[in-house]
């Protein structure tokens, strides 16, 4: 009896810590486009007042989002058969790049995307073809203002096979 009531409260406890942890991850994300597919979904995040990071380690590159008043991020996730219990389960895409968060109606094409710092991820069980990209190679059309941000994506990677090669909000 004594066994039940620990592990329930150990329970409790860690559901209890978990859900906050949740919370706070989403509240600086917001949800803008979300679409289902056959085997997986597209979702489109709005970070308000972030910018991003480029980083390279090693040849390597990553990212961190910090704060800007004058910048917002985009963040496109497309997943694939996630298998929860698999470390290296299903696939994932993502493109990441920061735009300004005044009113603009801006082109970006190939090499001057790099403006928008915009980068490719690709996460799979795909020795050598995956991790971070820089995208040099599309075209890249936004029309923002204070209350809406409309765009439309078009890029190749030429490093690594890619799903997605357009996104339109």
């Amino acid at each position: 009896m004594r066994f039940l009531v620990i592990t329930l409260l150990s329970c409790l406890l860690l559901t209890h810590s978990s859900c906050k942890s949740t919370k706070k991850a989403t509240e600086d994300k917001i949800l803008l486009k979300i679409d289902s597919l056959d085997n997986g979904f597209r979702k489109l995040y709005l970070l308000k007042n972030k910018k991003l990071e480029v980083l390279t380690t090693n040849g390597s590159l990553s990212y961190t989002i910090g704060n800007n008043n004058s910048t917002n991020v985009l963040q496109f996730v497309y997943e694939k058969d996630m298998d929860q219990a698999a470390y290296d389960g299903g696939y994932r895409e993502e493109v990441v790049f920061e735009i300004p968060n005044n009113s603009v109606n801006q082109n970006y094409t190939n090499e001057v995307l790099q403006k928008t710092k915009m980068l490719f991820g690709r996460y799979c069980n795909c020795r050598g073809q995956n991790g971070l990209f820089k995208v040099s190679q599309g075209k890249l059309h936004i029309t923002a203002s204070k209350k809406e941000t409309h765009f439309e994506l078009h890029f190749k990677i030429i490093e690594v096979p890619q799903i997605t090669d357009s996104i339109t909000y």
